[in-house]
Protein backbone atom coordinates (compact mmCIF):
# COMPACT_ATOMS: atom_id res chain seq x y z
CA UNK A 1 0.00 0.00 0.00
CA UNK A 2 3.00 2.28 0.54
CA UNK A 3 5.62 1.65 -2.17
CA UNK A 4 9.20 2.55 -1.16
CA UNK A 5 7.94 3.02 2.39
CA UNK A 6 9.83 5.90 4.04
CA UNK A 7 7.81 6.14 7.27
CA UNK A 8 7.55 2.54 8.60
CA UNK A 9 3.93 2.16 7.45
CA UNK A 10 4.14 -1.65 7.17
CA UNK A 11 0.77 -2.85 5.87
CA UNK A 12 0.25 -5.50 8.55
CA UNK A 13 -3.41 -4.76 9.27
CA UNK A 14 -6.22 -7.26 8.79
CA UNK A 15 -8.23 -7.69 5.60
CA UNK A 16 -12.00 -7.77 6.30
CA UNK A 17 -14.17 -9.66 3.81
CA UNK A 18 -17.80 -8.59 3.41
CA UNK A 19 -20.54 -9.13 0.84
CA UNK A 20 -22.60 -6.01 0.05
CA UNK A 21 -25.07 -4.83 -2.54
CA UNK A 22 -23.73 -1.71 -4.26
CA UNK A 23 -25.75 0.07 -6.98
CA UNK A 24 -28.07 -2.92 -7.05
CA UNK A 25 -25.25 -5.38 -7.68
CA UNK A 26 -23.91 -7.96 -5.24
CA UNK A 27 -20.20 -7.34 -4.64
CA UNK A 28 -17.64 -9.38 -2.74
CA UNK A 29 -15.50 -6.77 -1.01
CA UNK A 30 -12.20 -6.60 0.83
CA UNK A 31 -11.81 -3.67 3.24
CA UNK A 32 -8.41 -2.74 4.66
CA UNK A 33 -7.47 0.02 7.09
CA UNK A 34 -3.80 0.54 6.40
CA UNK A 35 -1.21 1.96 8.76
CA UNK A 36 -0.55 4.66 6.18
CA UNK A 37 -3.87 6.32 7.08
CA UNK A 38 -5.86 5.29 4.00
CA UNK A 39 -8.84 2.91 4.08
CA UNK A 40 -9.18 0.76 0.97
CA UNK A 41 -12.26 -0.95 -0.42
CA UNK A 42 -11.62 -3.45 -3.21
CA UNK A 43 -13.68 -5.92 -5.19
CA UNK A 44 -11.96 -9.08 -4.04
CA UNK A 45 -13.02 -10.98 -7.16
CA UNK A 46 -11.77 -8.54 -9.79
CA UNK A 47 -9.21 -6.61 -7.75
CA UNK A 48 -10.87 -3.30 -8.65
CA UNK A 49 -9.97 -0.48 -6.26
CA UNK A 50 -13.29 1.15 -5.39
CA UNK A 51 -12.41 3.44 -2.48
CA UNK A 52 -9.16 4.79 -1.04
CA UNK A 53 -9.72 7.60 1.44
CA UNK A 54 -8.10 8.94 4.62
CA UNK A 55 -9.78 7.60 7.75
CA UNK A 56 -8.10 10.20 9.96
CA UNK A 57 -8.35 13.82 8.76
CA UNK A 58 -4.87 14.52 10.17
CA UNK A 59 -3.14 12.33 7.54
CA UNK A 60 -0.86 14.59 5.48
CA UNK A 61 2.07 12.59 4.08
CA UNK A 62 0.10 12.00 0.86
CA UNK A 63 -2.69 14.00 -0.76
CA UNK A 64 -4.64 11.04 -2.19
CA UNK A 65 -4.34 7.61 -3.77
CA UNK A 66 -4.26 7.36 -7.56
CA UNK A 67 -7.30 5.18 -8.30
CA UNK A 68 -5.74 3.76 -11.47
CA UNK A 69 -2.39 2.72 -9.99
CA UNK A 70 -3.21 2.51 -6.26
CA UNK A 71 -0.10 4.60 -5.52
CA UNK A 72 -0.34 7.32 -2.84
CA UNK A 73 0.67 10.77 -4.05
CA UNK A 74 3.42 11.83 -1.65
CA UNK A 75 3.77 15.39 -0.33
CA UNK A 76 7.45 16.29 -0.82
CA UNK A 77 7.87 18.19 2.49
CA UNK A 78 6.91 15.03 4.41
CA UNK A 79 9.11 12.66 2.37
CA UNK A 80 11.95 11.40 4.55
CA UNK A 81 13.63 10.04 1.42
CA UNK A 82 13.51 13.30 -0.52
CA UNK A 83 14.64 15.37 2.47
CA UNK A 84 17.64 13.10 2.95
CA UNK A 85 19.71 11.50 5.69
CA UNK A 86 20.18 13.33 9.01
CA UNK A 87 17.37 15.76 8.18
CA UNK A 88 14.61 16.00 10.79
CA UNK A 89 11.38 15.95 8.77
CA UNK A 90 8.74 17.52 10.97
CA UNK A 91 4.98 17.14 11.35
CA UNK A 92 4.40 13.87 9.48
CA UNK A 93 0.95 12.39 10.07
CA UNK A 94 0.44 9.62 10.93
CA UNK A 95 3.41 8.62 13.07
CA UNK A 96 5.27 5.38 12.40
CA UNK A 97 2.77 3.44 14.50
CA UNK A 98 0.21 4.25 11.79
CA UNK A 99 -3.36 5.48 11.90
CA UNK A 100 -4.06 1.90 12.96
CA UNK A 101 -1.63 -0.83 13.92
CA UNK A 102 -2.45 -4.42 14.85
CA UNK A 103 -5.67 -3.57 16.73
CA UNK A 104 -8.47 -5.08 14.57
CA UNK A 105 -11.56 -3.27 13.35
CA UNK A 106 -15.01 -4.86 13.29
CA UNK A 107 -18.00 -4.86 10.93
CA UNK A 108 -21.73 -4.83 11.58
CA UNK A 109 -24.04 -6.20 8.87
CA UNK A 110 -26.85 -4.41 10.75
CA UNK A 111 -25.52 -0.95 9.88
CA UNK A 112 -23.12 -1.79 7.06
CA UNK A 113 -20.48 0.18 8.96
CA UNK A 114 -16.97 -0.64 10.14
CA UNK A 115 -15.89 0.33 13.64
CA UNK A 116 -12.23 1.23 13.82
CA UNK A 117 -9.83 1.91 16.70
CA UNK A 118 -7.34 4.55 15.54
CA UNK A 119 -4.22 6.50 16.44
CA UNK A 120 -4.35 10.30 16.07
CA UNK A 121 -0.60 10.79 16.29
CA UNK A 122 2.04 12.61 14.23
CA UNK A 123 5.84 12.54 14.30
CA UNK A 124 9.17 14.16 13.53
CA UNK A 125 11.44 11.68 11.76
CA UNK A 126 15.21 11.82 11.26
CA UNK A 127 16.74 8.92 9.28
CA UNK A 128 20.40 7.96 9.57
CA UNK A 129 22.65 5.25 8.21
CA UNK A 130 23.01 2.21 10.45
CA UNK A 131 25.17 -0.90 10.19
CA UNK A 132 23.64 -4.28 10.91
CA UNK A 133 25.00 -6.10 13.95
CA UNK A 134 23.57 -9.52 14.74
CA UNK A 135 21.43 -9.51 17.86
CA UNK A 136 21.26 -5.72 18.10
CA UNK A 137 18.42 -3.31 17.21
CA UNK A 138 18.49 -2.37 13.52
CA UNK A 139 16.63 0.93 13.36
CA UNK A 140 17.95 3.78 11.22
CA UNK A 141 15.81 6.63 12.52
CA UNK A 142 15.20 8.87 15.51
CA UNK A 143 11.53 9.68 16.10
CA UNK A 144 9.46 11.89 18.34
CA UNK A 145 5.67 11.54 18.45
CA UNK A 146 2.88 13.90 19.52
CA UNK A 147 -0.91 14.37 19.20
CA UNK A 148 -2.14 15.60 15.82
CA UNK A 149 -1.95 19.42 15.91
CA UNK A 150 -5.05 21.57 15.69
CA UNK A 151 -7.36 18.79 16.85
CA UNK A 152 -8.96 17.64 20.10
CA UNK A 153 -5.63 17.28 21.89
CA UNK A 154 -5.85 13.54 22.32
CA UNK A 155 -4.02 10.74 20.53
CA UNK A 156 -6.90 8.53 19.47
CA UNK A 157 -10.33 8.28 17.90
CA UNK A 158 -12.84 5.45 17.73
CA UNK A 159 -14.71 5.82 14.45
CA UNK A 160 -17.58 4.39 12.45
CA UNK A 161 -16.60 4.14 8.77
CA UNK A 162 -18.68 3.87 5.60
CA UNK A 163 -16.52 1.76 3.28
CA UNK A 164 -18.71 2.45 0.24
CA UNK A 165 -18.46 6.24 0.48
CA UNK A 166 -15.08 6.42 2.18
CA UNK A 167 -16.44 8.62 4.96
CA UNK A 168 -16.34 8.83 8.75
CA UNK A 169 -19.93 8.56 10.03
CA UNK A 170 -19.10 9.43 13.63
CA UNK A 171 -15.92 9.77 15.68
CA UNK A 172 -15.25 9.55 19.41
CA UNK A 173 -12.09 11.37 20.58
CA UNK A 174 -9.88 9.63 23.13
CA UNK A 175 -6.95 11.02 25.15
CA UNK A 176 -4.74 8.10 24.09
CA UNK A 177 -4.62 5.82 21.07
CA UNK A 178 -7.39 3.23 20.91
CA UNK A 179 -5.19 0.14 20.97
CA UNK A 180 -7.79 -2.55 21.61
CA UNK A 181 -9.73 -4.60 19.12
CA UNK A 182 -13.37 -3.67 18.55
CA UNK A 183 -16.47 -5.87 18.76
CA UNK A 184 -19.80 -5.25 17.02
CA UNK A 185 -22.79 -7.22 18.32
CA UNK A 186 -26.19 -8.24 17.01
CA UNK A 187 -27.78 -6.17 19.76
CA UNK A 188 -26.65 -2.87 18.26
CA UNK A 189 -23.86 -2.31 20.78
CA UNK A 190 -20.20 -1.86 19.85
CA UNK A 191 -17.43 -2.48 22.40
CA UNK A 192 -13.85 -1.23 22.58
CA UNK A 193 -11.16 -0.69 25.22
CA UNK A 194 -8.93 2.26 26.03
CA UNK A 195 -5.32 2.57 27.13
CA UNK A 196 -6.48 4.03 30.46
CA UNK A 197 -8.29 0.70 31.01
CA UNK A 198 -11.92 1.49 30.25
CA UNK A 199 -14.12 -1.03 28.50
CA UNK A 200 -16.71 1.09 26.66
CA UNK A 201 -20.03 0.17 25.05
CA UNK A 202 -21.47 2.57 22.46
CA UNK A 203 -24.52 2.73 20.23
CA UNK A 204 -23.70 1.40 16.74
CA UNK A 205 -25.68 4.13 14.95
CA UNK A 206 -24.74 7.25 16.90
CA UNK A 207 -21.63 6.42 18.91
CA UNK A 208 -23.41 7.47 22.11
CA UNK A 209 -21.70 5.96 25.13
CA UNK A 210 -23.96 3.46 26.88
CA UNK A 211 -21.65 1.99 29.52
CA UNK A 212 -18.07 2.05 30.74
CA UNK A 213 -16.10 -0.01 33.25
CA UNK A 214 -12.58 0.65 34.53
CA UNK A 215 -10.46 -2.49 34.36
CA UNK A 216 -7.21 -2.79 36.37
CA UNK A 217 -4.85 -1.98 33.48
CA UNK A 218 -4.78 -0.51 29.98
CA UNK A 219 -6.56 -2.52 27.31
CA UNK A 220 -4.68 -3.60 24.18
CA UNK A 221 -6.46 -6.95 23.89
CA UNK A 222 -9.48 -7.75 21.77
CA UNK A 223 -12.98 -7.56 23.22
CA UNK A 224 -14.80 -10.85 22.66
CA UNK A 225 -18.14 -12.48 23.35
CA UNK A 226 -19.22 -16.07 23.92
CA UNK A 227 -22.14 -18.19 25.11
CA UNK A 228 -22.03 -20.56 28.09
CA UNK A 229 -24.99 -22.52 29.42
CA UNK A 230 -27.37 -20.34 27.47
CA UNK A 231 -25.98 -17.07 28.81
CA UNK A 232 -23.95 -14.48 26.87
CA UNK A 233 -20.72 -13.00 28.19
CA UNK A 234 -18.40 -10.16 27.17
CA UNK A 235 -14.74 -10.55 28.10
CA UNK A 236 -11.58 -8.52 27.70
CA UNK A 237 -7.98 -8.99 28.79
CA UNK A 238 -6.41 -5.83 30.19
CA UNK A 239 -2.67 -5.36 30.56
CA UNK A 240 -1.03 -2.28 29.08
CA UNK A 241 1.71 -2.83 26.52
CA UNK A 242 2.29 -2.73 22.80
CA UNK A 243 3.96 0.15 21.04
CA UNK A 244 1.95 2.81 22.85
CA UNK A 245 2.54 1.19 26.24
CA UNK A 246 6.16 0.18 25.75
CA UNK A 247 7.45 2.84 28.13
CA UNK A 248 5.49 1.45 31.05
CA UNK A 249 5.85 -2.19 30.05
CA UNK A 250 9.62 -2.09 29.43
CA UNK A 251 10.59 0.62 31.91
CA UNK A 252 11.87 2.99 29.22
CA UNK A 253 12.22 6.70 29.97
CA UNK A 254 13.88 8.54 27.05
CA UNK A 255 11.62 10.66 24.87
CA UNK A 256 12.86 8.95 21.69
CA UNK A 257 12.87 5.43 23.18
CA UNK A 258 10.44 2.96 21.64
CA UNK A 259 10.83 4.86 18.34
CA UNK A 260 9.42 7.97 20.00
CA UNK A 261 6.42 6.38 21.65
CA UNK A 262 7.80 6.70 25.19
CA UNK A 263 7.79 10.49 25.11
CA UNK A 264 4.37 10.70 23.46
CA UNK A 265 2.64 8.40 25.95
CA UNK A 266 4.55 9.43 29.07
CA UNK A 267 1.37 10.61 30.87
CA UNK A 268 -0.28 7.20 30.45
CA UNK A 269 1.23 6.10 33.77
CA UNK A 270 -0.94 8.73 35.48
CA UNK A 271 -4.08 6.88 34.34
CA UNK A 272 -3.33 3.17 34.59
CA UNK A 273 -0.87 0.58 35.83
CA UNK A 274 0.79 -2.63 34.70
CA UNK A 275 -0.93 -5.98 35.10
CA UNK A 276 -2.83 -8.67 33.30
CA UNK A 277 -6.45 -9.36 34.25
CA UNK A 278 -9.32 -11.05 32.41
CA UNK A 279 -12.57 -9.18 33.11
CA UNK A 280 -15.81 -10.95 32.22
CA UNK A 281 -19.33 -9.46 32.12
CA UNK A 282 -22.56 -11.45 32.07
CA UNK A 283 -25.30 -9.92 29.92
CA UNK A 284 -28.88 -9.93 31.18
CA UNK A 285 -31.19 -12.45 29.54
Amino acid sequence: MTPHDEWDYDGVNEMILVDKKIDGKDRKLLVHFDRNGFAYTLDRVTGELMVAQKYDPAVNWATHVDMETGIPQVVAKYSTGQNGEDVDTKGICPAALGTKDQQPATYSPRTGLFYVPTNHVCMNYEPFEVSYTAGQPYVGATLSMFPAPGSHGGMGNFIAWDAEKGEIVWSLPEPFSVWSGALATGGGVVFYGTLEGYLKAVDEKTGKELYRFKTPSGIIGNVNTYMHNGKQYIAVLSGVGGWAGIGMAAGLEGDTDGLGAVGAYRKLSDYTQLGGVLTVFALPN
